[in-house]
């Protein structure tokens, strides 16, 4: 068979000018090997680069959802709590018994120097704010203060001594607003922090008292010593 009988081959042999002219375009040509490997090296130069900035983008925004907190770990259904720290918890009747010169140094040593207001450098223009968690402490402290002012006055009226005419007792403000306030303030810091540990209920009473198990905690001891490194202030203890 000649060449003119040859499908999809023109006879004037233009099939082949053509297939060259579509290798010259792509910088394959045999003619040139070194036109070739220039515009591949170039191609895959460029698809590095971009590949990189696709890695920076991606891995900048990883970071934001990081920072956000949106990658808690889930399991079935349940979103895990956050912090890497395992703590056993006891009750300790220090922090609950009715305040001495000892139970109001305990107190006095969960807050940093600068009682938990900072001014970090992240803030700009560079303003004072307050860690929620030592606000929070505050809070609680002044409902304890108050329950036992409260308790103890109840005593002196049956007692018929009258109420304690001390508006500051034990050195804590605990007037009703204020008080009220922590109430509803740590209504909402519970809710926030959602707490997602699990405790065993008592199959006998059928309830739980959080006591002697394991969870898994946020590192407090470092919370504390930022608080103190960008602590604005030499202020101590936890009292208002």
């Amino acid at each position: 068979m000649d060449e003119s009988s040859k499908p999809f081959l023109a006879s004037d042999g233009t099939a082949s000018e053509d297939l060259e002219t579509v290798q010259l375009s792509a910088g394959y040509s045999r003619k040139n090997p070194v036109l070739a490997w220039r515009t591949f090296s170039a191609q895959i130069g460029i698809v590095i680069v971009l590949a990189l900035a696709l890695g920076v983008v991606l891995g900048y925004n990883l970071q934001q959802i990081f920072s956000a907190g949106l990658t808690s770990k889930v399991l079935d259904g349940l979103i895990l709590p956050p912090g890497e720290v395992t703590e056993t918890w006891e009750h300790d009747l220090l922090f609950s018994q009715s305040p001495t010169a000892e139970s109001e140094a305990a107190w006095n040593d969960l807050m940093p120097i600068g009682r938990g207001f900072i001014r970090p450098p992240e803030v700009a223009p560079p303003e004072i704010t307050s860690i929620v968690a030592f606000h929070q402490l505050h809070c609680l402290h002044a409902i304890l203060m108050a329950y036992y002012a409260t308790e103890e006055n109840l005593g002196r009226v049956l007692d018929g001594k009258g109420v304690n005419p001390d508006p500051q007792l034990y050195g804590t403000r605990i007037h009703t607003h204020h008080i009220r306030h922590c109430f509803d303030y740590l209504r909402r810091a519970i809710m926030c922090a959602a707490d997602t540990n699990l405790e065993v209920i008592d199959p006998t009473n059928h309830t739980t008292d959080g006591w002697g198990q394991a969870k898994k905690c946020r590192n407090f001891t470092l919370v504390r010593e930022y608080a103190e490194h960008w602590a604005p202030n030499e202020d101590t203890g936890i009292v208002t």
